[in-house]
């Protein structure tokens, strides 16, 4: 906090400056609420792209050429496996918006 304040990490005290003076002018206009849900919303935005990131550079796809493909048995069982996911997923969010529930969706 010190090298901040006393300037000795310039890039870093001029991002904190910034930061701050950002968030006071973004309350000046907007409520808090407001500002702390963007906000909330741009760190979890920028944690889950840095976090895809690290995984896909852990784990580059595979070569196409070394493999097969796959057989039509599994590609049944995918085509059946990804189905079932997406009517799940339909359902949840129908009811969800729909309110169905009202502590459900709250």
């Amino acid at each position: 906090v010190w090298e901040l304040l006393y300037w000795r990490a310039p890039g870093r005290s001029a991002l904190a400056l910034v930061g701050a003076l950002g968030t006071l002018g973004a309350l000046g206009r907007f409520s808090a609420i407001s500002v702390g849900a963007y906000g909330a919303l741009a760190v979890l935005s920028v944690t889950v792209s840095l976090r895809l990131l690290r995984v896909l550079r852990r784990h580059p796809p595979p070569c196409p050429a070394g493999q097969g493909g796959l057989s039509p048995a599994e590609q049944q069982r995918w085509a059946q496996l990804l189905s079932r996911h997406l009517v799940a997923a339909t359902r949840t969010l129908t009811r969800l918006f729909l309110v169905h529930s009202l502590p459900e969706s709250l």
